[in-house]
């Protein structure tokens, strides 16, 4: 359940930190007050998209901080598992600048907002007048019933199916595009694959040529420098080598001074020396300046320079072009081959995926007539004692050329009738407001997604009034029981059923020129004289605080 919200300089409210009950609170307040300030704010804690212009006059940045009891809730310790988060509280951060930066925390911890999102499908429904919209929709009314049927593993087969096909559609289209050579093309690949394969270029050759070019162009400078160092070293007059020799047998023969640390270091020095002559002299001997072997590298070289330029590429880069030749002409040589069998298999898993969609029909079906039954029971009690709620689930035809859908082949529609004897009519298409308001309630919450903990209706009543109103009320409060409940209202018959009222109200600073929101818990003085003003305007009678305290008792 949620258990607090803390929101600061968010539209009219400068700063709020606010408890809640656990089972049913109600939100009013006058037109234009803000009385859904507080759901936009639970809204941008969960994920939602975040608009600058909800920053409000009093600062840089908004801040929203909700906080959940999840003692109870294993899916949400489950999901914090998974995704290694802090698994004893639960607390949802949200900050938003003027810049349009946003950031969000779970339990301390910076969090991208599509992890929100999926977390908070298990905290909180919000279920508003535009979302009325949204139930009139196919897609919506799909989902709505593939949640309460007991088919998810079908479901699942099916997007596995569906993701299989598009993956072998891809591949079928590659395929084509890679076997699609006119004889021209394929001549000129065939010509340029031939032209490489006799050059027989090895991994790596190009490169090593390049050193062994380098090597033997400059082989005598190197060997005359070998030798001279080598003269230098060991061969002369005064050599390093003889030179060394004669300071060690000076100093270790010094009467007077104890030169064996110097000696040890001109020791090391001299064998450095002759190990330096040792390897130069090899070198040295080993070099072989053949200017026939320079001709041939230059030769190589050029001709592999001059296949890469007749084909485009860079000399680095021929093998490599090799085998994309060897590719594309492999691909085409045994495209027919490949074609079939990929076209087999896709024949194959079309006809499974068919099956599937079958046996979805089915179980969509028989789902779809419980899910009708107990929609219609809750309707006929808000005040429309003979409408009946039917739901069509009708397949489309599949075959070879259609696009598999994630979801299925069916269409999902529900219809109404209002009147008895009156032929049912899509949802979209009958009803008037206040009729389509009690209708998308019950579609609302017989289709709950049991996950939740949190329900939240923002004006979802609009439209209607009386006895009706009473029974909208009495279900949210029955709702309450399982479920934490909030309900923004401006009907004193819901707002009695409450275990909690928050009265919203604003008020303005002319000095400074701001209008603030402020929100109060209402004791059963302060409900009573609220839910009178709610059914009676702003003159507060007799009449309408008895009618007020009828409201409250009945709750």
């Amino acid at each position: 359940m949620l258990q607090s919200i803390y929101i600061k300089n968010y539209v009219l409210i400068e700063q709020l930190d606010i408890d809640f009950n656990q089972h049913m609170t109600v939100f009013t307040g006058e037109t234009g007050a803000g009385k859904s300030i507080t759901i936009g704010a639970l809204s941008l804690a969960m994920g939602a998209r975040g608009d600058t212009a909800v920053i409000g006059a009093f600062g840089d940045v908004c801040e929203v901080v909700a906080s959940f009891d999840i003692s109870d809730h294993l899916n949400v310790k489950k999901w914090l598992e998974q995704h290694e988060f802090q698994q004893d509280e639960l607390i949802i951060r949200r900050t938003l600048n003027k810049q349009g930066r946003s950031q969000l925390w779970i339990n301390g911890s910076p969090t991208p907002a599509h992890l929100v999102k999926d977390l908070g499908r298990y905290l909180v429904q919000i279920h508003g007048q535009h979302d009325q919209i949204k139930l009139l929709q196919s897609a919506t009314q799909r989902q709505i019933l593939d949640r309460s049927g007991d088919y998810d593993n079908l479901l699942q087969q099916i997007a596995d199916t569906t993701e299989e096909l598009k993956r072998l559609d891809a591949d079928r289209l590659a395929l084509q595009q890679a076997g699609s050579l006119s004889a021209e093309q394929q001549q000129l690949l065939d010509y340029q694959y031939q032209e490489l394969h006799e050059l027989d270029l090895k991994k790596g050759e190009y490169e090593q040529l390049h050193q062994d070019l380098l090597h033997v162009s400059h082989a005598q400078d190197i060997q005359q420098a070998c030798q001279q160092s080598i003269h230098d070293l060991d061969e002369s007059d005064h050599s390093v080598r003889q030179v060394l020799a004669q300071h060690i047998s000076q100093l270790k023969h010094l009467k007077g001074f104890d030169a064996s640390q110097v000696c040890q270091m001109l020791d090391e020095a001299l064998i450095n020396v002759q190990e330096a002559i040792q390897y130069l002299s090899d070198y040295a001997s080993e070099i072989d300046h053949d200017p026939q072997q320079q001709s041939t590298i230059e030769q190589r070289l050029e001709q592999i320079s001059h296949i890469a330029r007749k084909q485009n590429t860079q000399a680095e880069q021929l093998l490599d072009h090799q085998q994309q030749l060897a590719e594309q002409l492999n691909r085409h040589q045994h495209q027919s081959e490949q074609q079939a069998a990929l076209d087999k298999k896709s024949h194959e898993l079309r006809q499974q995926y068919n099956k599937l969609c079958q046996q979805l029909t089915q179980a969509r079906q028989t789902a779809a007539k419980q899910l009708a039954a107990s929609i219609s029971h809750l309707i006929q009690q808000l005040g429309l004692p003979e409408a009946q709620l039917t739901i069509q689930v009708n397949p489309t035809d599949f075959n070879e050329d259609s696009k598999p859908l994630s979801h299925g082949l069916d269409h999902i529609e529900f219809m109404i009738a209002i009147n008895r004897g009156q032929t049912p009519q899509p949802l979209r298409k009958t009803a008037s407001g206040g009729e389509l308001s009690r209708i998308c309630l019950a579609i609302e919450v017989v289709g709950q997604n049991q996950d939740n903990s949190c329900f939240v209706f923002d004006e979802v009543d609009t439209g209607i009034g009386g006895a009706t109103a009473s029974q909208v009320g009495a279900i949210m409060r029955k709702l309450s029981e399982q479920h934490q409940v909030f309900a923004v209202t401006h009907l004193p018959q819901v707002a009695g059923q409450a275990h909690d009222h928050i009265l919203v109200s604003k008020s303005s600073d002319e000095s400074q020129g701001l209008t603030r929101s402020a929100i109060q818990h209402l004791n059963r003085e302060q409900r009573i004289q609220e839910l009178a003003r709610m059914a009676g305007g702003e003159t507060i009678t007799e009449t309408t605080l008895a009618q007020a305290e009828e409201f409250l008792k009945t709750g």
